[in-house]
């Protein structure tokens, strides 16, 4: 894959957060170079930005807006915009790196699981339990992003649910831009740990991205979940480095 090519894939990760861009006070741009999605809410790992231009003044846009909101965030540096990652200034702090993976959706395993169904409204519990249960992230930081989600079933992300027994047992959130369907927030709590439940969540929604006319899979990886996408053939594009002025549960 081409830079610009690879350039266009981190920009689709941007355009997909505007599916949780109407919790109240949100800040959502995808400009040349950057994107932001800063949802205000207390925890880095639901405000994040990304800086792939070399031009310093898009890092201090994007500085700038984060400390306006006032929230933990996470930025991530890819690109031409790797350089700008030695410039962060006091109170922020190196991350790790974010795997950044794609997957040819003909090629990923798909398989259809009766078990997994689109979450709604009714189901805002279960998701945000799983999601606390999983990462660690409080409730209160995470809530009001499904509370607006689920409220449009017909919206451009989607939540799916995995139930074992009428039990919700793990979840992933979805979104479509262009050809790209792009994953968020794979969730399997640990005390259901090596069943299968993740692995059979990712073929149903890699069979439904399919029959939705989608061709590619995009996600940001955390260290958890890495190992399942590479056991199902999804290749590393390049990592993003990651700064944050917060503690983020997912990346240290």
């Amino acid at each position: 894959m081409s830079a610009n090519e690879v350039a266009g894939r981190r920009r689709h990760m941007g355009e997909a957060l505007a599916g949780w861009s109407s919790v109240s006070g949100c800040v959502h741009s995808v400009d040349a170079g950057s994107w932001v999605y800063l949802s205000g809410l207390p925890s880095p790992d639901v405000n994040m930005a990304l800086v792939d231009g070399s031009d310093r003044r898009l890092l201090q846009d994007v500085v700038d807006r984060v400390d306006s909101v006032g929230a933990p965030t996470l930025v991530f540096f890819a690109g031409d915009g790797l350089p700008l990652a030695q410039t962060m200034g006091d109170g922020w702090s190196h991350a790790g790196a974010a795997p950044f993976m794609t997957t040819t959706i003909a090629s990923a395993p798909q398989l259809l699981d009766s078990r997994v169904r689109r979450a709604t409204a009714d189901d805002r519990s279960a998701v945000v339990e799983l999601w606390t249960d999983a990462f660690g992230i409080p409730t209160e930081a995470i809530a009001p992003i499904f509370d607006a989600m689920l409220a449009d079933p017909h919206g451009p992300m989607s939540a799916w649910l995995l139930e074992d027994d009428g039990e919700a047992v793990s979840t992933v959130t979805t979104g479509r831009v262009g050809d790209a369907v792009t994953l968020w927030c794979m969730a399997t709590p640990e005390r259901f740990g090596r069943r299968g439940y993740a692995r059979a969540l990712l073929a149903d929604t890699m069979a439904r991205a399919a029959s939705d006319g989608a061709e590619v899979g995009l996600l940001g990886a955390t260290p958890a979940g890495k190992p399942l996408y590479d056991a199902t053939g999804w290749t590393t594009l390049e990592d993003w480095e990651i700064y944050t002025n917060g503690d983020s549960a997912q990346y240290h």
